[in-house]
């Protein structure tokens, strides 16, 4: 069941405690994205895990969006009880073309006796569920370009790598500023790793959509993904 969110983009703390507590009996977990997919940092995240740990229930957060919280916060500081840090985007793996959805998952402590086993290989805690893949470790070859990009990189790196991407975001947010409209920003009118422009100005005035403007720059080589 999705949560509402504000004009902002930030989630709607009123309305996920009322579905929370509607939902108290049968409620085992609740996914987040944060930075939202909406490219702004959730200023009530943590009392949003709050009300759901209140409920008896565990948070997942997404990590496709790491790149813009490594060396700032972390996941277990939102307050999220387990999460998958993917490889691609944050760690120099390609997004897209159908994979690789490669990367750790991350767990509290309580959580640990759970982490899945594996019928040759020793993993896993001691209230194991079943393995989830047949590699326990997951895919060498991506690995090995994940260790070597962070190696190389070093914690320093990594964390300007996250600051970049915020201030590419916003430099792109400021000079679109004028000729179009952000979707989403947070009260000081900055987003985070990415910004959302509002074409529906563009759609009232001249009939163009989304899908138009997206064609129109794939014609000039700049793509999604």
């Amino acid at each position: 069941m999705a949560v509402k969110t504000l004009t902002d983009g930030s989630l709607d703390l009123a309305d996920l405690s009322a579905k929370a507590e509607k939902h108290k009996d049968s409620l085992a977990a609740f996914m987040v994205t944060y930075p939202s997919t909406f490219g702004v940092f959730e200023e009530g995240v943590r009392e949003a895990c709050e009300i759901i740990h209140s409920h008896g229930g565990q948070v997942y957060l997404d990590g496709a969006n790491l790149n813009a919280q490594i060396g700032l916060t972390n996941p277990g500081t939102v307050g999220a009880d387990v999460c998958h840090l993917n490889l691609h985007k944050t760690f120099g793996i390609p997004h897209g073309g159908g994979g690789p959805g490669v990367g750790p998952i991350c767990v509290r402590q309580h959580l640990q006796p759970f982490l899945p086993g594996h019928p040759i290989i020793p993993t896993g805690g001691e209230k194991a569920i079943d393995a989830v893949a047949g590699a326990p470790w997951g895919s060498a070859s991506i690995n090995t370009i994940s260790w070597a990009y962070i190696k190389m990189l070093g914690g320093k790196g990594l964390t300007d790598t996250a600051k970049l991407s915020l201030l590419n975001a916003n430099y792109i947010a400021k000079r679109l500023e004028g000729s179009y409209t952000l979707k989403f920003s947070n009260k000081n009118g900055r987003v985070a790793h990415e910004c959302l422009i509002d074409f529906v100005e563009f759609e009232k005035s001249a009939g163009l959509k989304v899908m138009d403007f997206a064609k129109r720059l794939q014609d000039y080589s700049f793509h999604r993904k």
